[in-house]
């Protein structure tokens, strides 16, 4: 009957320490595997770095000396139930996934997916419900994996969560005899030549696929370092822009790194979509305005329509609007407000005429008088003007508009005579002292 493998397990701030040296190395080597394709030909591919190196410095050296750096520093090895070293297929379950090392890299490489989108500068190309399900699966795991290292202080053996699920054992680092037998010794050493020859090409292969699968996805398109940059940052511009061309801000963007990149046919494509996506958006802004005006028939909705016409420069048909809202029967105080948009938008003639019967109406309209005599004074109708604004500044005497006004037309005209500006007081005091003048 065989006896079970059950070693002494080596104190426990050793493999700690080990711990920390080989995270310490696996960190600086990520890094580099990170940088140096970015500054080589401008991609960065982190989850393929990460595994090359976890590969490379931690399963193939376990799996052939039994030992990485961190473990032979501090004199550790590991080994399989047997006490010979693990196999190939259960180290690289160990590490990769009893340790957590596998969905350490995949999140690894959604951060940094991340980090390039919000910078413009890449982002992933994993469709949102896998990239969510492999996500979530993969903290879980990593989460599990970290939580396994516990295990290791409530059992005699020391053994984590990853020891138990591949088979393995953290031992004191033996010195294993060699054959006495010189046919033997020779055929050991000849092994031990060919295991340490095999394991240097293989990490040097691991080194060089660094580098050499952005080289080959970059190679075909003959793109430098900053060339591929350029592209990865307007591939996620427009991918933003797609989802929503209407957005002022992400058409600016993208028009401006496609002139950088000398694109210009694109940028005027880019106008293009972008001036459609806000015809689309202005028609279905305007539909739902005028179905909420005719139901509702608000002054705020009507003056969003009307504004919203005139910035697409249809004035004659946001007149027509505002004379539906007014209806036929306006007060004075919105005939005035509708000739006072009229002069704004050039139909000054039109203008005088509509406020004309507002004060003709009610002839205390607030600013009936200012918005005539200012009209009045544009068309060059200035005696008229004048005795407007002097009735608008009788009827307020801060008004500065109407003040401002005056003075222009007085300067060429000459102010009323004192005789004229008193027969203006007077008709004043009679519209002021007639009751319910105001009352609407």
């Amino acid at each position: 009957m065989l006896t079970p493998f059950a070693p002494k397990p080596p104190p426990l701030q050793k493999r700690v320490i080990a711990g920390f040296i080989d995270a310490a190395f696996l960190s600086v080597l990520s890094g580099i595997t990170f940088v140096m394709p970015l500054m080589l030909k401008g991609i960065v591919l982190p989850m393929w770095g990460v595994l090359v190196v976890l590969v490379g410095y931690a399963v193939v050296p376990i799996a052939f000396f039994r030992r990485t750096i961190g473990l032979h520093i501090m004199g550790l090895e590991v080994v399989g139930k047997t006490g010979h070293p693990l196999d190939l297929a259960n180290t690289t379950f160990r590490e990769l996934l009893g340790r957590g090392f596998f969905p350490f890299a995949y999140l690894f490489t959604m951060v940094m997916s991340l980090v390039a989108m919000r910078f413009n500068v890449g982002g992933t190309m994993a469709p949102p419900l896998i990239a969510g399900v492999m996500t979530f699966a993969c903290a879980t795991g990593f989460t599990v994996a970290a939580m396994g290292h516990l295990v290791a202080l409530g059992r005699p053996d020391q053994r984590t969560l990853a020891d138990l699920i591949a088979g393995s054992f953290v031992i004191q680092a033996r010195v294993l005899p060699t054959p006495t037998d010189p046919d033997e010794l020779d055929e050991f050493k000849a092994q031990r030549r060919r295991v340490v020859r095999n394991v240097i090409l293989f990490e040097v292969v691991c080194a060089l696929s660094v580098v050499a699968l952005p080289y080959v996805l970059t190679s075909r398109g003959g793109e430098s370092s900053f060339e591929r940059g350029q592209r990865i940052k307007i591939d996620a511009l427009r991918a933003k822009f797609e989802a929503n061309p209407a957005s002022e801000s992400l058409t600016m963007d993208l028009q401006s790194e496609l002139r950088r990149a000398g694109r210009e046919a694109d940028v005027q494509d880019v106008w293009r979509k972008h001036r459609e996506a806000l015809s689309l958006k202005e028609a279905k802004r305007e539909a739902d305005l005028r179905a909420q005006l005719a139901e509702t028939h608000s002054r705020d909705t009507a003056q969003a329509l009307i504004t919203l016409l005139e910035e697409q420069d249809r004035v004659d048909e946001a007149r027509e609007v505002y004379l539906e809202w007014l209806g036929p029967t306006p007060k004075p105080s919105e005939l005035a407000g509708y000739g006072h948009w009229l002069a704004t938008n050039g139909k000054t003639e039109e203008a005088i005429s509509v406020l004309t019967t507002a004060v003709e109406q009610d002839p205390l309209t607030p600013y009936g008088h200012t918005l005539l005599g200012v009209s009045l004074q544009r068309m060059g109708r200035l005696p008229r003007a004048r005795e407007e604004l002097e009735l608008a500044l009788l009827d307020d005497p801060e008004d500065e508009d109407a003040r401002d006004a005056l003075r222009v037309v007085t300067t060429e005209i000459g102010q009323l005579t004192p005789r004229d500006k008193k027969q203006l007081e007077q008709r004043y005091q009679a519209w002021a002292s007639d009751a319910g003048v105001r009352g609407e």
